[in-house]
């Protein structure tokens, strides 16, 4: 895509997520941008994200799966900073805090459910390599669902997101053991 197209993207769905706060009247505390304290939940997001990059990193040296060019070029950081943040508004924030009023572990699985099917529009998911992508994205939307509930934290999440997908841009461990 080109650069104008990414933009366009980007500002649609931002203009997209105000209107949606806007008219839903969702206050920020439950959208998870005023936490309490700020840094309330950390060693569980530390855990996880040591967690899939070892596992990415030793499947990666280990060559178990040869993972597809679409997964691991090298995304722009400040964009794929972006879209993770935007992600997680959309996916957690909005999604879950709609669902809510079903009860808890519905609004967790709906947007569980979304968040995975959304991973599997694209052509590529329907590879060996997409359907393990999918099986990550549904531990990695399975945690930050339930992180959100606990923690309401859209800040923690976010940068939680942008990591998990960088393991997959930057192969440390291949390096290391050259």
């Amino acid at each position: 895509m080109t650069f104008a197209e990414n933009l366009f993207i980007i500002v649609s769905v931002i203009v997209f997520i105000i209107l949606v706060i806007s008219v839903k009247k969702i206050n920020w505390d439950k959208l998870g941008f005023s936490p309490k304290p700020l840094f309330n939940g950390w060693w569980q997001i530390i855990l996880f994200n040591a967690s899939i990059f070892a596992l990415v990193q030793f499947t990666i040296v280990n060559k178990f799966l040869e993972l597809p060019s679409w997964m691991v070029d090298k995304d722009p950081l400040f964009g794929l900073l972006l879209i993770t943040f935007i992600q997680e508004i959309v996916f957690r924030s909005i999604t879950i805090s709609s669902l809510e009023r079903f009860g808890k572990q519905k609004a967790l699985w709906g947007s569980i459910l979304i968040f995975v099917l959304f991973h599997l529009i694209a052509p590529y998911a329907w590879s060996s390599a997409g359907i393990i992508f999918a099986a990550l994205t549904f531990v990695g939307g399975y945690f930050w669902g339930w992180h959100f509930l606990k923690f309401r934290n859209i800040y923690l999440l976010g940068i939680s997101h942008f990591l998990v997908n960088l393991s997959f841009n930057f192969f440390i461990i291949q390096f290391l053991i050259k």
